[in-house]
């Protein structure tokens, strides 16, 4: 469609041609546009005449120019733009006839689609009202929220929780790849359940602390009050399928198939001192330890109890979102204990380096640690008279 722009260049260039002064380009261009449509011509041939009787008129005389221009081409746009909307009234009925042609073509196949499959399928086909909702916790951050039925929830840095959109309706499930700490909003008829890849830990209401990262060797269930009940997902193995935990114990999964890092553990045996530990297969459980050492991540004082690097290393990774490479392996051996209360990286790791003979560097998002050789011999002496 021609704009107004448009339609005001051809008029400039019908002037030019009646006034003599358009060059030999304008002269074909016009003839061309007259010679498009019976209604350019007319229109032409109108303006011709306006034109001529405005040179032979005298000044006095009656006959306005202009009011007679303005009227010719008043009649002359608006047939034109009466033709545009009319073909566009065309265009736009055709358009709308073919959706519904098309529109048909779909429903028909897509209801062909659906009955092919409920006889494939041999099964009725229902419509789900239900939608898993997701919450996250990227590296770097951790969050808080309380569900549907009072329960309130902290996730730890890399984590992920699902829950039902029908969340305490029917049951109280929810499914988690990460950490979290759970205050169970008690309900004596609707078990709490928190499912992970190996295992599902079942309550009534209490709290409690699950570490179950899917890149990890390990899933740990601590208790702070109340019961819970571990139970493992499939049959197998000659161990127990159910273990309750009691205030104050906490139980350690060892994931088949996963290489098991022992400097990653959080409690080694010869630091188990006055706490207890009874076996099922797979599972130790450790009694009389200080939940607070399991659960402090999410409070602002952040406890670290005899961290081996290694093991610490990804929880940093985690808290800071950045990437440690530890250059060698007996670096990952030296062991940490403190508290961390809203320190940055550069912070912790300048601790780190003050109590080991360790040095670091950044670059962007990753962080080295390497040996410090010049603080190594003395850092072995100081051990060797302790």
């Amino acid at each position: 469609m021609k704009t107004n722009k448009d339609l005001t260049k051809i008029d400039e260039l019908l002037v030019s041609y009646l006034a003599g002064s358009a060059d030999a380009t304008e002269r074909e261009n016009v003839l061309t546009w007259i010679g498009s449509s019976p209604e350019n011509k007319q229109y032409f041939e109108e303006l011709r005449d306006v034109y001529i009787s405005s040179k032979l008129s005298q000044s006095d005389s009656q006959y306005h120019v202009d009011t007679s221009l303005e009227r010719i081409k008043a009649r002359h746009y608006k047939n034109l733009v009466l033709d545009m909307e009319k073909a566009d009234r065309e265009k736009m009925r055709l358009f709308r006839l073919n959706l519904m042609k098309y529109a048909a073509l779909v429903l028909l196949i897509l209801s062909l689609g659906i009955v092919g499959f409920r006889y494939t399928r041999n099964k009725p086909v229902m419509a789900s009202s239900e939608i898993w909702n997701t919450i996250e916790a990227p590296f770097g951050s951790r969050a808080r929220l309380t569900l549907a039925d009072g329960t309130k929830v902290w996730l730890n840095a890399g984590s992920q929780l699902k829950y039902s959109s029908r969340f305490a309706q029917h049951n109280r499930k929810v499914i988690l790849n990460g950490e979290a700490y759970f205050d169970v909003a008690k309900d004596e008829k609707n078990q709490f359940i928190v499912s992970t890849s190996q295992l599902d830990i079942k309550v009534f209401g209490t709290q409690f602390n699950v570490k179950a990262y899917d890149e990890e060797n390990t899933i740990q269930t601590t208790l702070v009050e109340g019961s819970v009940t571990i139970e493992r997902k499939g049959i197998g193995g000659r161990g127990e399928r159910t273990v309750t935990l009691n205030p104050n114990e906490t139980a350690t999964f060892f994931i088949s198939g996963k290489e098991v890092d022992m400097q990653a553990k959080p409690i080694e045996k010869e630091d188990m001192q006055d706490k207890e530990s009874r076996n099922s297969e797979k599972l130790e459980i450790l009694s009389n330890i200080n939940p607070v050492v399991f659960t402090s991540w999410k409070d602002s004082r952040w406890i670290i109890d005899s961290d081996p690097l290694s093991g610490l290393a990804v929880k940093l990774e985690r808290r800071y979102n950045v990437k440690i490479i530890i250059d060698k392996k007996e670096l990952r051996e030296y062991k940490f204990s403190g508290t961390i209360k809203d320190e940055t990286l550069e912070q912790v790791l300048n601790v780190i380096k003050l109590t080991a003979p360790i040095n670091y560097s950044i670059h962007n998002n990753e962080v080295h640690l390497f040996e410090n050789k010049s603080f190594s011999e003395s850092y072995d002496e100081m051990l060797i008279k302790d």
